[in-house]
């Protein structure tokens, strides 16, 4: 498997999901605390250690293989990972201004990001 494959297929590994998740999570209420220290070590730290972890020795054939695996090669573009980054970094400067709205925002655009592809076919099929 080559990197760039790796590179795509670990972001749907069940540990990669979780822990990008639940920093995601976590993140978001440290910049509402404005606890800037904590906030910096844990948005870098464990996505970045995961993924070199899952890239460097893991076997990521399952994921290729699966249904999820086909969908985001077809779907996961650099494009819709950049619309996910920032719906992440709209979710941390809505909670450092304590923007509940900007959250929710942010929270639908990584969401949007994810499901792009099912989004696409079915606006395509409603225009047929």
């Amino acid at each position: 498997m080559t990197f760039n494959e790796k590179k795509l297929y670990h972001q749907i590994h069940p540990l990669k999901l979780f822990v990008d998740i639940s920093s995601g999570f976590f993140t978001t209420y440290l910049s509402w605390q404005h606890n800037w220290f904590w906030f910096l070590i844990l948005f870098v730290m464990p996505s970045l250690t995961i993924s070199y972890l899952l890239i460097q020795f893991s076997s990521l054939t399952h994921q290729k293989n699966s249904s999820l695996g086909k969908y985001i090669q077809k779907y996961m573009t650099t494009n819709i990972e950049a619309i996910r980054f920032a719906g992440q970094l709209a979710m941390w400067i809505g909670a450092w201004y304590h923007l509940i709205f900007a959250v929710i925002i942010g929270f639908i655009l990584i969401i949007g990001g994810w499901f792009s592809g099912l989004i696409f076919r079915i606006i395509r099929s409603t225009d047929q």
